[in-house]
């Protein structure tokens, strides 16, 4: 047997004793008694009672207290099956540890066992039965053995075939080293002069080092003027909620994830295509002996100073960026709040995350570069790349379905215009690009003029892999800048005024003990007052992250309740006429009236279930229910209609505070609810246990508007931080519900978001064009040397020169053709199912495209140049009748 074989066979005996110590432990925990699960287990099916008895022991726990029949039922069924799958890993372990003792060990068990551990730590059985720590953990640890398990048994498994590999490696160096010794060796110190042709081999590739640094100081500039702009726009940010994207924070947040992924790639680009020119340069010196040391430090040398430059470039231009923008927000917003200073803090954090994208950078380079790359680079290897030759319609017709899912899925309401059917989509266009493309050069195969074009496709055929990369990244790029990030901007500059979205100076809600206070400010001011009764309405799930829906959801949407009649009032009160909705009196169908902007993303009511059915309870956030309950306490209700308008203020801007309208009856009969449930659990109380704050809290039940003159308004504003000041409890459940809403200060949060969405934009989509363009020219490039012998070869067997010249363009056009093919068929139908969704006026539709298509017109422009540029470019250099050019320089 091979060590390796031993090791294995060690490690696996070693594990599988421990797994069996780990799996007979007593973590059971049953209150009078601890156990493992084949001793529960043998004991439950000697007491001849399966069912009944495993009701029996988990009563002392407390897990089915309150329980109905179902849901017990439930909870005795998933407790057996997480008990059943502890068993089984137990018993995989048994097998695998006889196979081992035979020497014939097996993964098979090992990835049965790990599935099985994942789908008891996802069952969660242990959580909703056991109370204690070392029952409710035990799954984890489980989980965290097997993953080791596995991990450490397969590394082992191919730990001899790797060895093997390592050593021939190691003995083909050892023999090259001592080779390189015998003729190359050098142990002293380098003299003068290496130092002095390693400057003057730096000078003569500044040009590329200039690319390199100029090329991050594009991300860089965006980062500190991203995060200078959350320092200079705090001040406005006294609302918002990252979770439901609301907010400067949750702007900055978007802004920043997508910088740093975009920053990333570049970062890398630019640097694999650096260091693939330097190394080609520096493999004639370490030929003739140079130490790796010594390579390694010049080229970390280069490497800092390019982070360096980058620092202190971005930080210059980020600055101006900054004042430019400052300028241009004290110019257009007339605000009693004025943005703050950026101080250095801003520069050390901004500097801080581009030293972090740097190293991340370094290291993936460092895992698929140089253990790789290295030596093809130093001797020139050139490998062809295989393209894709089977089932090529199959995929195809794979990607388009999934593209008209996609699609289909983007006009629902209920996605909210997210990115994950925006990633559906650019996995459906990779698809249909890949074998599309593949399909179409397999037919070109068969064609009579395939020998008589196949110079101008022989790039595509050899270089498949590489140039549908590229093609990819560069089709998708229209649709983020005209659409993911161009309808930000668009929708913003659309958009109503802000004055125009709150007839009302201040939004309360209030309850019927607040009225001394009302009668009180009414008497010391000149206030115009309206009261109408309401409700709190909350849903289920209010934001678009993945939850657990085994448990209670946070944060839970907050909104406005009120009568068919109130809706005709508050309706005729801001010079509107409502409509007759005919609602039901058993409050099962409803009507909802999104309070919210043009520029605001469709969504919908309850992120949990569809747009025309949601889960509502009537009263405030329950912090404590049972999953399996949660359709009677938040019964689903049918949205009979729905609208986007503002009858009492876009203050919460359609994330919160909506109106969600009942009929009359079936209003007056919830009126008085929060009497009669507990606020925590939803479960109804007993007369005794009716007490404030203990089983019971009043929740709002006045909604109160107020129009005030604009000298009493900030005194005004400082009474009602009294008012909610009373009513902590209300703003407790969520940072963005709040028990009083001011106009102002909402008008000048709306104002800044809106500036901050557009500049933020703005910068995405010119980094995305620019980068695009960018990536190109890399991709030319780090291909110019190959393309200039090709052209030599070209020319040697005969080709006329406007020939070549328009092989060379042939390859170029893609990247002109394939985005605008992608713009031409995805942006307008996108586009056109946001205005279908944000309900927006033919007028609406009409500025929208005229922005649109501006955009559209920029992007076509500046693409169509770089294209031509770098096209210009490669065709001078390849074509060139210069001494470098014949040389293969």
């Amino acid at each position: 047997m091979s060590k390796g074989k031993k090791r294995l066979q060690y490690f696996s005996i070693i594990m599988q004793i421990v797994f069996q110590a780990v799996l007979l432990f007593p973590w059971m925990n049953l209150g009078t008694w601890k156990c493992n699960v084949p001793w529960y287990l043998i004991k439950m099916l000697g007491s001849g009672n399966g069912l009944g008895y495993v009701k029996s022991s988990l009563k002392p726990l407390g897990a089915l207290e309150g329980l109905d029949s179902q849901a017990t039922g439930i909870t005795m069924m998933l407790f057996l099956v997480e008990m059943t799958l502890v068993l089984l890993i137990q018993l995989l372990g048994l097998v695998n540890l006889f196979f081992t003792l035979k020497n014939r060990h097996k993964l098979m068990p090992d990835v049965i066992a790990l599935i099985d551990g994942c789908m008891i730590s996802y069952l969660g059985a242990d959580g909703a039965v056991f109370t204690d720590p070392v029952s409710q953990v035990y799954p984890f640890v489980l989980v965290v053995l097997l993953v080791i398990n596995l991990i450490a048994a397969k590394a082992l498994d191919s730990w001899e075939e790797q060895k093997e590999m390592q050593e021939e490696v190691k003995a083909k160096e050892k023999a090259y080293k001592e080779e390189k010794e015998r003729r190359l060796g050098f142990h002293g110190k380098y003299p003068e002069g290496f130092y002095r042709v390693m400057w003057k081999n730096f000078k003569r590739s500044k040009k590329d080092f200039i690319v390199y640094a100029g090329m991050n100081l594009l991300p860089a500039s965006l980062i500190f003027a991203g995060v200078g702009m959350a320092q200079m726009l705090a001040p406005f940010n006294k609302e918002g909620n990252i979770l439901t994207g609301h907010g400067i924070t949750a702007i900055l947040l978007e802004f920043l994830i997508v910088t740093l992924i975009a920053s990333l790639m570049l970062m890398i680009a630019s640097l694999l295509s650096y260091f693939r020119k330097r190394m080609r340069n520096y493999s004639i010196f370490t030929s003739m002996g140079m130490r790796k040391s010594t390579l390694y430090t010049l080229l970390g040398a280069e490497i800092v100073a390019g982070i360096v430059n980058m620092l202190v470039g971005g930080g210059c231009i980020g600055g101006v960026i900054l004042f430019i923008l400052r300028r241009i927000f004290l110019s257009r917003y007339s605000m009693d709040v004025q943005p703050t200073k950026v101080t250095a803090f801003s520069y050390l954090i901004a500097s801080l995350i581009l030293i972090g994208i740097s190293v991340i950078g370094l290291m993936i380079i460092r895992d698929f570069f140089l253990y790789r790359e290295l030596r093809k680079i130093q001797f020139g290897d050139v490998e062809k790349e295989k393209m894709p030759e089977k089932r090529l319609t199959l995929w195809l017709a794979a990607g388009i379905i999934l593209t008209l899912i996609a699609f289909w899925q983007f006009g629902m309401r209920t996605k909210a215009e997210g990115i994950k059917v925006i990633l559906l989509l650019f996995a459906g266009i990779y698809l249909v690009e890949k074998f599309g493309f593949a399909l179409f050069l397999k037919v070109r195969k068969n064609k009579r003029n395939y020998y008589e074009k196949l110079m101008p496709y022989n790039t595509f055929y050899y270089r498949f892999k590489s140039t549908f990369r590229y093609a990819y990244v560069i089709s998708i790029i229209p649709v983020l800048v005209l659409f993911v990030f161009g309808k930000g901007m668009i929708s913003a500059k659309i958009a109503e005024k802000p004055e125009t979205l709150f007839p009302y100076d201040f939004m309360c809600m209030a309850t019927e003990e607040d009225e001394p206070f009302w009668n009180q400010l009414q008497e010391k001011y000149d206030i115009k007052l309206q009261e109408y009764p309401m409700i709190r309405v909350t849903n289920v799930d209010n934001s678009e992250k993945m939850d657990d829906i085994r448990t209670v959801i946070m944060p839970q949407g907050q909104h406005i309740g009120i009568s068919e009649s109130t809706y005709k009032k508050l309706s005729e009160a801001v010079g509107k006429k409502a409509k007759d909705l005919n609602l039901s009196a058993d409050g099962k169908d409803v009507y909802i009236i999104y309070q919210q902007a043009k520029s605001v993303k469709a969504h919908p009511l309850d992120y949990l279930n569809s747009r025309t059915k949601p889960y509502l309870h009537i009263g405030q956030p329950l912090e404590s229910y049972w999953y399996l309950d949660r359709e009677k306490i938040y019964p689903k209700r049918l949205v009979k209609g729905e609208k986007i308008d503002v009858l009492t203020g876009a203050f919460r801007q359609g994330s919160e505070e909506n109106l969600v309208v009942f009929s009359d009856e079936y209003f007056t009969n919830v009126q008085d609810d929060w009497k009669k449930y507990n606020w925590i659990t939803g479960d109804p109380v007993q007369k005794e246990e009716a007490v404030e704050g203990v089983g019971i809290h009043h929740w709002p039940t006045r909604l109160v508007l107020l129009n005030v003159k604009d000298a009493d308004y900030d005194v005004v504003e400082k009474e009602l931080q009294t008012f909610r000041k009373a009513h902590e409890e209300d703003e407790r459940f969520d940072q963005d519900v709040l028990s009083c809403y001011s106009k102002r200060t909402s008008i000048d949060q709306m104002k800044s978001e809106r500036f901050m969405t557009t500049v933020v934009d703005i910068f995405i989509m010119g980094a995305f064009l620019l980068g695009s363009i960018l990536v190109i020219y890399l991709k030319y490039e780090s291909e110019m040397k190959e393309k200039k012998h090709r052209n030599q070869f070209l020319t040697c067997i005969g080709m006329r020169t406007k020939e070549r010249i328009r092989v060379i363009r042939t390859e170029t056009r893609i990247f002109f053709l394939g985005p605008l093919v992608i713009l031409l068929v995805t942006v307008p139908l996108l586009t056109v199912e946001i205005w279908k969704m944000r309900q927006y006026t033919g007028a609406d539709c009409g500025k929208y495209a005229k922005y649109l298509l501006l955009l559209t017109g920029i992007y076509l422009v500046v693409q169509g140049i770089g294209v031509k540029v770098i096209e210009w470019y490669t065709i001078r250099k390849v074509e060139g009748k210069h001494e470098r050019n014949l040389k293969g320089k």
